[in-house]
């Protein structure tokens, strides 16, 4: 019962230090995120086709892969969640070219 005590007070003060952590680099605002998202090579080459440039600015899928600063940064950072992304747009606007014509 005290090693639990003990551990509760540790995992208590370990999160106060975590959030008042002075050296802690202050993230990033999410438009900040979302410009450095827009300007990705990808995103541009992307935007390049016009069926794509509809499905990146109109469907509601899209707009969830960076919904928060955590889906925005990780879709910054990791390969694989951006080419998943990619993966959906290029889907979404051949499935909306097949229906136009």
């Amino acid at each position: 019962m005290f090693l639990i005590g003990i551990l509760v007070v540790v995992a208590i003060f370990a999160e106060i230090f975590h959030r008042l952590n002075p050296w802690k680099k202050p993230e990033p605002a999410y438009e900040e995120l979302v410009a450095q998202i827009k300007e990705a090579d990808w995103y541009r080459e992307l935007a390049r086709d016009e069926a794509c440039r509809h499905v990146l600015e109109n469907d509601p899928h899209v707009q969830a892969y960076y919904a928060s600063t955590y889906e925005a940064q990780r879709l910054l950072a990791q390969e694989g969640f951006q080419l998943g992304l990619i993966d959906y747009v290029k889907e979404q606007a051949a499935k909306s070219q097949a229906k136009s014509h």
